[in-house]
């Protein structure tokens, strides 16, 4: 009777012409501890002839064809590239008016309204004015309205990528660089001079950090345009979800740690590079007695009615009907107004935003020449917001049933910054709060970016200034209390322990290389971290032998099996990885350990047993020589030899079976390492067969000449039939053995039918 297989598995028999293959079938399977199913009596062994001949003719034309069909243009062609190109082309002609644009139109004055504060107080984390966060919060989200294929999230300032941003522009032109010097002021300059001056030079550094912003801006934009048409959507994925926790959380003290000067009114210079958080800790706690009061005292009133106001949106969002309170907006305008009509910077010489312009940037050119000391820190920028904006966008892809399209998004976030860099922006992402709050308030559509960019222009063009009185403490208290749903990511750590230990370590490494080192070179210490323990992993994965499940045709591993048994003289080993270079050691070494049979020791204890026979036997030559010279009898010395030389054990394993099943690819060293396997043990007189291997597996053992230097008997389509036809070859050879002398004719017990398939 057959055994059954899948059609999958029959085509996967077929290699070339049908002649290739032979079957065969052994059965009268003598007894043995085996359990075998009664549909299952026979052993299916595919045997390969010769190599493929490989088409020449055929490979060509399959590579014209596929030249021809990418570069040909048709109506459907370019269709297919505009709308994949300008996905806005695909939903807005389809935009259904009645049921989408009240959500949409809500939806983006909501967001609108949070961009304002976001805006401003992010700037100060990128050491620029208040009015380029809000630039940052315009120009790029009409691009990604466009070029985006997520329909939820809101494109804009981020906190993390703000406070990188500021960390460069620190690192190329630290903090009070524009400033006069000292011995300036004691000249006999006029006062009005000196003030003079001394905005000129702010006005400087402004104009310097806001060039650097611009380039890194435009880099970014580069890094992420050129991924995108290379198709590098994927690279996200060396991004692990506990690494982007960690750095996440880290950044936030970074965060909060860039803020403290202001929530206290200090002035502190501010730090960049490693440990630059601990030396900003240091210089507070020993300025902390120059605290400006009045600033302290706003700080804590604003902390506490921003939490408040968090507080009633969470417990009462339901009755909100996902309009959710302006929490910062209300904060920003109360702060506003009092210190307008309290002159707080007059009498408490409170710092506050100051001017704030109106209408929109003059489009520049970003300085080129600043792109080659920007870029290191560019490629982290861009791997941390698409890996982050992606993230958020899968999430609400998969919530609302819709696609994305990663390579779009790169292309749509590289865009995007391009185009801001012209207009004096700096990095953009998304943010999860505001794309939270926007699909509360229940966005459709992309439609909500432009809604809000109409928000954003009014602000620009008419309310800016009256923001002008805003304390920097205020909007300091913003970033602080936005971050702070960053640090419940430690709840994660205990789950993460439970899960995977690999991972808990990678998210500790990471965080404490980002507190201490900075936010780049921290990124990539995790990173590097990361990867080298998938290769630790991948250089030794796990190891076992294999039993069979009683009564049927499954094997599983024998120490987390209890019911799976060891089948007599056979050892089923697997290895749980793809074989190649890195662990192909690892591979030889638990092979001949697992299955407690090692060739090369086996071949020496023989060689030094054969050794010690010669030399007895010489010894042996020398007494019957002497006794023969004396004319003595001469002494039998057979049975001394016999005792005195110990003969290396006869192994009980006569076959070692690799489950092949687990190997998705193999490298030239690997299909060496099989070769050289096979070798060992056919020295020991033990046969090493393969089975369960995948079709790509079995036409690259073909393609390399594998079956050439072993035999090809040694393959098998699953686990079950290589044992099933080595109990039946063990079987033939002790029929062999058994078999009396004078008998000229092999008494052959098992029956052996041997079919061809045409």
């Amino acid at each position: 009777m057959a055994t059954p297989t899948s059609d999958a598995q029959e085509n996967d028999l077929q290699y070339g012409s049908a002649d290739n293959i032979t079957r065969l079938r052994v059965s009268s399977l003598p007894s043995s501890g085996l359990t075998t199913p009664e549909y299952n009596h026979e052993v299916k062994m595919e045997k390969t002839r010769g190599s493929v001949v490989s088409n020449d003719i055929g490979f060509h034309r399959e590579v014209h064809n596929r030249l021809r069909s990418h570069f040909t243009c048709s109506t459907d062609r370019v269709k297919k590239v505009l709308f994949s190109t300008l996905p806005i082309l695909s939903w807005l002609p389809k935009y259904e008016v009645r049921e989408n644009i009240v959500s949409d139109l809500i939806a983006g004055v909501t967001v609108g309204i949070m961009h304002i504060p976001q805006g401003m107080s992010y700037a100060l984390l990128a050491t620029l004015p208040p009015i380029y966060g809000l630039y940052s919060a315009f120009f790029p989200v009409i691009i990604y309205a466009f070029l985006g294929t997520s329909r939820h999230i809101s494109i804009g300032v981020m906190a993390v990528l703000s406070i990188m941003v500021g960390a460069t522009i620190e690192r190329l032109l630290p903090e009070g660089a524009g400033q006069l010097p000292a011995d300036l002021y004691n000249s006999s300059i006029s006062n009005t001079t000196l003030e003079e001056l001394q905005y000129q030079a702010q006005q400087t550094e402004v104009q310097e950090r806001l060039y650097i912003a611009c380039a890194v801006t435009l880099m970014s934009g580069i890094l992420q345009v050129a991924m995108g048409l290379l198709q590098l959507g994927f690279i996200t994925i060396y991004l692990s979800d506990p690494l982007v926790s960690a750095f996440t959380t880290s950044a936030a003290f970074h965060v909060v740690n860039s803020q403290i000067k202001h929530l206290f009114g200090l002035e502190i210079p501010r730090y960049s590079g490693p440990l630059s958080i601990v030396y900003t800790v240091i210089a507070i706690f020993s300025r902390i007695t120059e605290t400006n009061i009045a600033t302290l005292v706003t700080s804590i009133i604003s902390v506490i009615v921003l939490v408040v106001l968090k507080e009633l949106n969470l417990k009462y969002k339901d009755k909100l009907k996902g309009i959710p309170i302006p929490s910062e907006l209300i904060v920003l305008i109360l702060g506003t107004i009092i210190s307008h009509f309290a002159t707080l910077e007059e009498r408490y010489s409170v710092k506050v935003v100051g001017v704030i312009p109106t209408g929109l940037p003059k489009p520049t050119v970003p300085r080129v020449s600043l792109l080659g000391q920007v870029a290191p820190d560019c490629v982290a920028m861009s791997l941390v917001s698409f890996s982050y904006s992606l993230a958020i966008a899968k999430l609400f892809s998969k919530k609302y049933a819709y696609k994305i399209d990663a390579n779009q998004e790169l292309l749509a976030y590289g865009t995007s910054n391009l185009f801001g860099s012209f207009f004096s922006c700096f990095v953009c992402s998304t943010a999860i709060s505001r794309t939270l709050v926007g699909e509360a308030a229940g966005t459709k559509t992309q439609l909500m970016s432009l809604v809000q960019c109409v928000v954003m222009l009014l602000v620009l063009l008419f309310i800016g200034p009256l923001f002008r009185s805003t304390q920097t403490a205020v909007l300091a208290v913003i970033v602080v209390v936005n971050v702070k749903n960053m640090f419940k990511q430690f709840a994660e750590l205990k789950p993460l322990w439970k899960i995977s230990k690999i991972d808990f370590v990678i998210w500790w490494v990471t965080f404490l290389a980002v507190f201490l080192l900075g936010l780049d070179i921290g990124l990539g210490t995790g990173m590097a971290f990361s990867l080298l323990t998938v290769l630790f992993r991948s250089q030794r994965p796990a190891t076992t032998l294999l039993g069979q499940v009683p009564n049927c045709d499954i094997y599983r591993d024998l120490h987390n099996y209890k019911a799976a048994q060891e089948i007599p003289s056979v050892k089923i080993f697997r290895f749980d990885m793809s074989l190649f270079f890195s662990n192909c050691d690892h591979f030889k070494t638990s092979l001949y350990s697992q299955t407690g049979l090692d060739p090369v020791v086996l071949l020496a204890q023989r060689k030094k047993a054969d050794d010690e026979k010669k030399k007895l036997e010489k010894k042996r030559a020398k007494e019957a020589k002497k006794v023969s010279e004396n004319g003595k009898e001469m002494v039998e010395l057979d049975g001394f030899i016999s005792m005195e030389v110990e003969e290396p054990p006869v192994p009980e394993v006569k076959t070692v079976i690799l489950d092949c099943g687990p190997f998705n690819f193999l490298d030239s060293v690997a299909v060496n390492t099989l070769t050289q396997v096979h070798k060992d043990y056919k020295s020991v007189g033990v046969r090493f067969l393969l089975a369960h291997c995948k079709a790509n597996i079995r036409d690259q053992l073909v393609s390399c000449g594998f079956f050439e230097k072993i035999e090809c008997d040694n393959l098998f389509i699953s686990v079950h039939d290589a044992v099933l036809f080595s109990l039946a070859e063990d079987a033939k050879v002790e029929a062999k053995e058994e078999e009396p002398q004078e008998d000229g004719e092999a008494a052959d017990t098992t029956h052996i039918e041997m079919e061809s398939e045409i």
